[in-house]
């Protein structure tokens, strides 16, 4: 598998895991409120969209030596 894929694959696993995060109340599933999981899950997320955002757009690849 490529980098590329891997890369755009955890930016949407990160994506769907921050939604999920956010959204789980609204589906009514767990407790009432904004719990402990749901933190962490949305700050995982938004960790994984990060670094995939950095690998995929900011960082260059090394130069190839001679």
């Amino acid at each position: 598998m490529s980098d590329k894929r891997v890369v755009y694959g955890m930016i949407v696993a990160g994506i769907v895991l921050a939604l999920a995060s956010l959204l789980v109340d609204a589906v009514d599933v767990g407790t009432e409120g904004f719990g402990l999981a749901q933190i962490i899950g949305l700050i995982l997320g938004i960790v994984l969209v990060v670094v995939g955002i950095y690998y995929q757009f900011i960082r260059k690849p090394p130069a190839a030596t001679p």
